[in-house]
């Protein structure tokens, strides 16, 4: 930490409040674009996860280690198959999901509730499904500052995300 500023100053610029995070449905839009199922919330508090502009942080803290947003998977809702160059770890803090799971022939199940974990390895292929009756909070950690952006088992999601470049900054929703 720098000196010169005091302690509270240098710790304000490293906390990101709940009140300030964007409900931001673009992040994943391309995503969506392709089926609406896909639609989903982030909101960014450490790092810009998984996105191709690694400066544009919606308001979230600079990431030094590892990437952490939540996001809100409306009832019904998923998240496509794909995988990352860096362990992702899903933490539940609310709501039910399933989590599918891919290693060539071999698909595993994990159904995970309210503060339920899931450690997912560098390069394994998985989908997460709401499966609940209400939206699930989903908290998303990538184990590296800056990840590249998932990558999808589906061509078509490949060709969108590639396509969609830099996304927008939409002001706060919510």
């Amino acid at each position: 930490m720098s000196k010169g500023a005091t302690l509270a100053d240098r710790l304000a610029r490293r906390v990101a409040r709940f009140e300030n995070r964007r409900a931001d449905w673009t992040v994943f839009g391309f995503e969506t674009a392709k089926d609406p199922k896909f639609a989903r919330i982030q909101r960014r508090y450490l790092g810009a996860s998984g996105s191709v502009d690694h400066n544009d942080l919606r308001g979230g803290v600079p990431a030094t280690a590892f990437t952490m947003s939540l996001q809100t998977v409306p009832v019904g809702n998923m998240i496509p198959m794909h995988c990352h160059e860096t362990e992702e770890v899903f933490f539940i803090l609310d709501g039910q999901c399933l989590v599918r799971c891919f290693d060539g022939d071999e698909v595993t199940d994990l159904t995970l509730g309210k503060w339920d974990m899931v450690q997912l390895p560098i390069g394994l292929q998985h989908e997460l499904y709401n499966t609940g009756d209400t939206d699930c909070h989903v908290q998303t950690l990538l184990s590296t500052a800056k990840p590249r952006r998932p990558q999808y088992n589906d061509p078509e999601l490949l060709e969108l995300q590639a396509k969609a470049g830099t996304p927008e900054t939409v002001p706060a929703a919510e």
